[in-house]
């Protein structure tokens, strides 16, 4: 994701904004009619015993869209444009005394279409002294509702103002605004505390607050409907104390104008258009405001008829991003093309400076989607930390070529790292990213991607390579492609390839975060595949190559090469009958081995699968039932492996074939109930369900173990048909499965509040086939021949909007001991409230070792975390621990500052990389315990993170490790990534 350096673009302006004044709104309820009177003093009330004066219908004229019909009032004073001969150029002034006057329209467009609109102005007259009060819009000018001081607002039904008073009464003064403290600084702060009061002016007259969620995960502007598209259609309004028309062409407004044309307002105290040149001027306390933008000017110059326009000391807040920002002078030059002096912009919100970037010209095109600064540098908290003559950025989406933001770390095996890399955007569909890295014990890695999107086709490769590692005086490479192609609607291919040099690479090289602690092997894969209704055909081949020094060449699974799978179903209408055929062929390959410390060398093989079934769905809307019959028929091709010199090979049957016949009976209710618990309505339902397998003992010992294993017991392996994974062993079966489910779910919202399942399988007869290696019962207890299997309970709970318990425990009746047991208590509360507290316990029947330790059993605690401490610092980590061993598994532990602005991060983290494996051949069960005495047991590593929001960041990016370590983290998304 790449980081990219934004600066502001100012949008089409056409006209020009703000309050009518400054000053305090000071408000009075009449008596008699109970209606608020508020003016806008510039100096403190006169203390009479009479009643407020209030203010001019015209004044307190709503300033909705004019139709361009002339509007009716009860007493209106119209007057005509002069008609005077050429020679008498006397200007026609409106006086102060007349209540309102309508006139023909300029034509002041505020769109790209500008010259078609033919909209009127109605333009209302007040005496010069008599304050606007400006009532187009249900916000108010104050920045925040709860803040001390009056609050006032325009009912929308009557059009009177509604004032509310927080607090003392200000009487008339000025109230303060917040801002930050000013801590350590090298340099005058970049805004004043006027601009800043300014600020917080602008951000009230937009439709939201851009700054509200900034530290919200995937936090969003609030919704609002865009009033952009309603420009060429909607009339402009303009109000002001006066006006003057010269000869039809020129119209002179004077004090308190505001102009409102659908989502633009401005309000200035003069404003000057000549409809000949098409120029409009602003001049005297400028503000403007849109849907995407908000400015601060004391003049402005638009050019509508060639869509240009100038400003000079400009404040603006474009929300979109969110940024604010200032500018000497604003020349646009056309739609696409403006030029900035003198630019100081930021992201934090008003009253926080604690990052601003500067520059003495600014250009930017989005034609092109391209910026170019000059003299750029960057302050952080007052102090300069970068500087460059010459910067080029992308203003939007579109791609660029250019340095992306380095990262750095430090970790035990390969020391301080820092990388560089660079992008480059060959074409539209092509671009490439190089990342030279830099090891201070190791030396320097060359990598990079290359990435491509075709209309069929999208993929990347990835390479790295390390020409000589100092520490081991060899060369080091990783090799990486993928790739997704869409041939057809039905037929699509996969690919995933990857290779490394040597199994320590990703220990000593990889990027640690991302990295899986207990990863043994580097998978490639491939896939052919069509799929239509009903019909399924795959082939696949794979590879491993071990990664892990624990695991011999005996421990890698079989490569399969190929594996061909054909799936068939059909549902018949006129009948409860669905028929289905699952086939494969897979040929199974491994290396020989030639390690006399290994094992005998394992044998190769062809395997071919059918099983054709018929089942019998009949389902009402409280039950249902289904009958299956299935027959399962296995080949195998097996040739014997190479034995060693002067050893003779394992002996294996060339061909072995095995036929089962399956049959499985699944039934169940729904039953369901409107329950109610402290005043709150439930939907409660139970749910028994019973499942009957039955399939026939046949002797498969002579049948090798290629990709087969046992699922872990869980409620959902209660119905399964086959309790191994894989073919080559089908367990024998005369079982029923009893099964309870009960949910209470919140009939207001859906959310299921609590879900209870309990389930256990009794058996009718011993289980007779095994998987070798498997069953290595304690003394006395032998599993196949209990008659029940672990009662298995599981829990979910919501027990609050915030808080969720999730547990699972399994009890072996025959040892009278609980055998499995994991729990979980979440809670989550946004933003970055979160706790988790897990616990987990594994008894794997195994026999204790001389010590008496049970090196294959799991006894762990889990606490993980991202809390709030202090004034927006909050502490993040992780803590695995071992209570069988009684060490630490792994482990981090960090703070973070994070604003509106910018997030810092930095984390210490321990982890374990070197375990020994106690691993069947075919990998599908493996049990990992620590090697505490082993070298290199554990590694640490410390990672920062920096990131100015809006702008860039450097050092690696932990929100994907967050993500990864702790239940329920949300990454920020940033708009700008």
């Amino acid at each position: 994701m790449r980081r990219r350096l934004l600066l502001f673009f100012l949008p089409s302006l056409y006209t020009s904004v703000s309050n009518a004044n400054e000053a305090l709104w000071n408000c009075t309820q009449n008596k008699d009619s109970k209606e608020w009177v508020c003016v806008g003093e510039k100096k403190p009330l006169e203390k009479t015993s009479a009643e407020p004066t209030s203010v001019s219908p015209a004044s307190a004229k709503d300033t909705q869209s004019v139709p361009t019909e002339a509007v009716e009032s009860p007493q209106p004073v119209l007057a005509e444009p002069a008609r005077d001969a050429a020679e008498n150029v006397e200007p026609l002034s409106v006086p102060a005394e007349k209540a309102e006057m309508e006139v023909d329209a300029p034509k002041l467009p505020v769109s790209t279409k500008a010259d078609k609109d033919t909209s009127q102005v109605s333009v209302e007259t007040k005496p010069i002294d008599q304050p606007l009060a400006v009532s187009n819009s249900k916000k108010t000018l104050q920045t925040e509702a709860n803040r001390p001081g009056w609050t006032c607002d325009a009912k929308d039904a009557d059009k009177n103002w509604d004032c509310k008073l927080v607090g003392a009464d200000p009487k008339g003064q000025a109230r303060a605004v917040e801002t930050a403290g000013s801590g350590i600084s090298l340099l005058t702060p970049a805004f004043d505390h006027n601009e800043e009061l300014t600020f917080n002016n602008l951000k009230s007259q937009l439709k939201y607050d851009p700054w509200q969620n900034c530290m919200a995960p995937g936090a969003q502007k609030p919704g609002f409907v865009p009033e952009r598209d309603l420009r060429d259609v909607s009339p402009l309004d303009i109000d002001a104390d006066y006006a003057e028309i010269f000869d039809n062409e020129i119209y002179s407004y004077t004090g308190n104008v505001e102009m409102i044309r659908a989502d633009q307002r401005s309000v200035s105290k003069k404003a000057n258009y000549d409809t000949v040149s098409g120029t409009l001027d602003l001049q005297g306390s400028v503000y403007y405001s849109e849907d995407e933008l908000a400015l601060h000017s004391e003049s402005a110059s638009l050019n509508l008829a060639s869509d240009k326009a100038k400003l000079r000391n400009a404040l603006f807040i474009a929300p979109a991003t969110p940024i604010r920002g200032r500018a000497s002078t604003i020349y646009r030059d056309s739609s696409a093309l403006s030029r900035y002096k003198d630019v100081a912009y930021t992201s934090c919100r008003p009253g926080n400076q604690d990052w601003v970037v500067h520059a003495s010209e600014l250009k930017m095109n989005k034609t092109t989607g391209q910026g170019a600064a000059k003299n750029t540098w960057l302050e952080f908290k007052g102090t300069p930390v970068f500087y460059s003559p010459y910067l080029s950025f992308p203003i939007d989406d579109r791609r660029l070529s250019g340095f992306l933001a380095p990262s750095f770390g430090n970790t035990q095996r390969g020391g301080f790292n820092l990388t560089v890399p660079y992008y480059w955007n060959i074409a539209p569909n092509y671009d490439a990213t190089l990342r030279p890295r830099y090891f201070s014990n190791r030396g320097v890695l060359l990598g990079g991607n290359f990435r491509y999107l075709t209309e069929m086709t999208g993929g990347r490769t990835d390479l790295e390579f390390m020409p000589n590692d100092s520490v081991l005086d060899k060369a080091r490479y990783l090799g990486s492609f993928k790739n997704s192609t869409q041939f057809t609607r039905h037929i699509s291919s996969n690919m995933d390839l990857n290779y490394v040099s040597d199994k320590d690479y990703f220990q000593d090289l990889g990027n640690a975060l991302s990295t899986s602690t207990y990863s043994s092997y580097m998978l490639s894969q491939a896939n052919l595949g069509y799929a239509n209704e009903g019909v399924s055909l795959t082939g696949h081949v794979d590879n491993y190559q071990s990664i892990d020094r624990a695991i011999t060449n005996a421990g890698i699974p079989y490569r399969r090469l190929p594996q061909v799978n054909l799936n068939l179903n059909h549902a018949f209408d006129f009948m409860p009958l669905n028929t289905s055929m699952d086939a494969e062929y897979v040929y199974f390959h491994h290396d020989t081995s030639h390690n006399p410390l290994e094992p005998d060398p394992r044998p190769l093989g062809q395997r071919m699968n059918v099983k054709p079934s018929v089942s019998f769905p009949m389902q009402t809307a409280s039950a249902f039932l289904t009958p299956k019959l299935s027959l399962q028929h296995t080949e195998y091709l097996l040739s014997n492996p190479d034995g060693e010199v002067g050893v003779p090979p394992p002996v294996v049957p060339s061909s072995i074939s095995r036929t089962l016949p399956i049959f499985s009976t699944d039934t169940g209710l729904f039953l369901e109930k409107d329950v109610n618990f402290s005043n709150r309505n439930y939907l409660h339902t139970i749910e028994p369900r019973l499942f009957y397998l039955y399939i026939p003992k046949t002797n498969q010992d002579n049948i090798p173990i290629f990709d087969t294993s046992f699922y872990d017991p869980s409620f959902d392996s209660l119905f399964l048909e086959n309790r191994y994974s894989g073919k080559d062993r089908i367990g024998d079966a005369n079982q029923l499965t009893a099964a309870l489910t009960t949910r209470l779910v919140d009939a207001k919202t859906g959310r299921e509040r609590l879900k209870l399942s309990v389930g256990q399988i009794a058996y009718f007869q011993d289980r007779k086939v095994i998987l070798p290696g498997y069953q290595e019962p304690l003394p006395g207890y032998f599993p196949d021949t209990d008659k029940f299997s672990n009662l298995i309970g599981e829990l979910g709970a919501g027990l609050t909007d915030h808080v969720s318990l999730s547990s699972g425990v399994q009890w072996n009746p025959h040892l009278n001991d609980v055998v499995r047991h994991d729990a979980a208590l979440h809670y989550i509360n946004e933003p970055g409230e979160i706790v988790n507290l897990g616990y987990r316990y594994r008894k794997n029947i195994i026999i204790p070792d001389a010590s008496g330790k049970r090196l294959y059993d799991i006894i762990n605690s889990d606490v993980s975390f991202h809390w709030p401490v202090y004034n927006d610092w909050s502490a993040v980590g992780r803590w695995t621990y071992s209570l069988l061993n009684n060490s630490t598994q792994e482990s981090f532990f960090g703070v973070e500052k994070e604003n509106c602005c910018w997030r810092f991060r930095v984390i210490g983290r321990r982890w374990i990389n070197s375990l020994i494996i106690n691993q069947d051949p075919n990998l599908q069960n493996t049990a990992l315990t620590i090697d505490t005495t082993a070298t290199g047991v554990s590694q640490t590593g410390v990672f920062f993170q920096i990131e100015l929001k809006s702008l860039t960041g450097i050092g690696e990016k932990l929100d994907e490790f967050f993500e990864q370590q702790i239940y329920g983290y949300q990454a920020p998304k940033d708009r700008n990534d």
